[in-house]
């Protein structure tokens, strides 16, 4: 019940229309909650929002679950190694060791004749 009052501001923040604003380290902290509840979906939308507000943390666990995906959360979450490299940069970007590592994994794997092709066919 908190979780879902807690995403609901999130939402509200989101949209600009309330006084009330939301950290990107705040929302961070929902998506641990919502992955402690299993709620995957909120998970994922709010990891993204952090990351996309340049949450270091958050850049860095999108890596991870997008690489893991179905190993981690079932079929919750789809793997997407393409978008694991985009949110590993990012926090690369920002000095973070994992993003680097995390990187340098994805690096050697897109240089697989399918992550090559799957990765370049989804920036056209």
């Amino acid at each position: 019940m908190l979780l879902a009052v807690a995403f609901a501001a999130a939402a509200s923040a989101s949209a600009r229309d309330t006084a009330v604003a939301v950290t990107p380290e705040q929302r961070f902290q929902l998506a641990l909650e919502a992955q402690s509840a299993r709620d995957y979906r909120s998970m994922m939308s709010l990891l993204r929002e952090a990351g996309a507000s340049g949450h270091r943390e958050a850049q860095e666990m999108l890596g991870v679950v997008l690489l893991a995906g179905p190993l981690l959360y079932g079929n919750g979450v789809p793997a997407d190694r393409c978008e694991a490299r985009h949110w590993a940069r990012e926090a690369a970007r920002q000095g973070s060791e994992v993003g680097q590592h995390q990187l340098h994994l994805l690096n050697r794997a897109r240089n697989a004749p399918m992550g090559r092709e799957a990765c370049d066919a989804q920036r056209s």
